[in-house]
C-alpha cells in the first residue's frame, strides 16, 4: 500500500522524513541560535533558532541519515541529544581531518562512531552503491560541494535516492552545485524522481573563493527545469536557506528567480518555512 511522503522541515537541512512507513531524521543540526562559529564573518551560526524544542525534533524516529559531517549537517548538540543505539546511515565517503592535506579523508562512519554511535552503516560498499533498510533501497550518487581547491577542502558529499516498491522515488540532492559536467542533471534524467529535495542557499566563503558551494537561486531554477523535464509531475522541495551566515541566496531570492518559469512549473516547487510539514 502506497503511503504519503511526509517531510517535516525544521531548519537548514534538518528534517524528519517519513517514507514507506519509516521515519528518518535527516542531517540534525540542533544547536541554539548563535552557538556555532561563523562561516563568512557575518554572524554566529545558526542564524535562527529551531522552530520547536529538540525533544520534538528527535521524537519518534526510526533512524538517522547524515549526508556528511559538516557542522551545519551534524553538530555536537545532535551527538549529545540522540540515543547512541539508534541506527545511523551515512554515505561511504569522508572529509579531510587536516585541511593542509585534503587528500587524506576521515570516513564519515569513523567520525560518527567517534561520537559514540554503535549502529552506524555505510550506504555504499566495495560491491554496491546502496543498502536496503526496512524494505527501502537507499543509494548514494554523485554530488559536488563546490569547485577547485575549496571544493576539495569541503570533502566528499553525496546525493541519496530512496525507493521502495509501490512508493514514489525520492532524490535528496544534498550539498551540491549544478556541476559543469552535467552529472546532477544526468541523475535526474536517469532516475526520474517523483520528489526532489534541493539545497539552495548559495553559500560562498568570499575570503577563500568566489565560487558557490551549493546551488543558489539561479542554479535551483535550472535544476528544477532538469527535474521537470525528467518527470513533469515531480515535486521539488527547496531548503538550506535563511539559516547560515554564508548562505546568501534566500527564500525570497528563489521565489523571484522562479518567476522565469511558467506557472505550472512554479507550482511544482515548494519552499517550506522552518517548522512546515510537506505531504506528497
Amino acid at each position: 500500500m502506497t503511503q504519503p511522503i511526509r517531510y517535516h522541515f525544521f531548519r537548514n537541512a534538518t528534517a524528519k522524513l517519513t517514507y514507506a512507513g519509516t521515519t528518518f531524521l535527516l542531517d540534525p543540526m540542533l544547536s541554539d541560535k548563535g552557538a556555532l562559529p561563523s562561516f563568512a564573518g557575518v554572524a554566529q551560526n545558526p542564524t535562527v533558532d529551531l522552530p520547536t524544542d529538540v525533544a520534538t525534533v528527535i521524537a519518534d524516529i526510526d533512524a538517522v541519515i547524515v549526508s556528511h559531517m559538516h557542522g551545519d549537517h551534524f553538530d555536537g548538540a545532535a551527538a549529545q541529544a540522540l540515543d547512541k543505539s539508534l541506527p545511523v546511515l551515512t554515505p561511504r565517503n569522508g572529509a579531510p581531518s587536516d585541511k593542509s592535506n585534503p587528500d587524506q579523508l576521515t570516513p564519515f562512519i569513523d567520525s560518527l562512531q567517534g561520537h559514540g554511535f554503535t549502529d552506524v552503516t555505510e550506504i555504499g560498499s566495495d560491491t554496491a552503491d546502496h543498502i536496503t533498510f526496512r524494505g527501502i533501497t537507499i543509494r548514494q550518487v554523485f554530488a559536488r560541494h563546490g569547485k577547485g581547491k575549496l571544493g576539495e577542502l569541503m570533502g566528499g558529499v553525496n546525493g541519496l535516492i530512496l525507493s521502495a516498491e509501490g512508493h514514489p522515488t525520492l532524490y535528496w540532492a544534498g550539498d551540491t552545485i549544478l556541476d559543469d559536467k552535467g552529472e546532477v542533471a544526468a541523475i535526474l534524467a536517469g532516475t526520474k524522481p517523483d520528489v526532489v529535495i534541493a539545497h539552495s542557499g548559495g553559500p560562498v566563503i568570499e575570503a577563500l573563493s568566489p565560487d558557490l558551494l551549493l546551488m543558489d537561486a539561479a542554479q535551483t531554477v535550472q535544476f528544477t527545469e532538469h527535474a521537470l523535464a525528467a518527470n513533469p509531475q515531480a515535486r521539488i522541495i527547496a531548503i538550506h536557506m535563511d539559516a547560515l551566515d554564508h548562505c546568501f541566496s534566500t527564500r525570497a531570492d528563489l521565489q523571484e528567480a522562479l518567476q522565469s518559469l511558467d506557472a505550472d512549473m512554479r507550482d511544482r516547487v515548494i519552499i517550506p518555512g522552518d517548522g512546515d510539514v510537506v505531504t506528497v
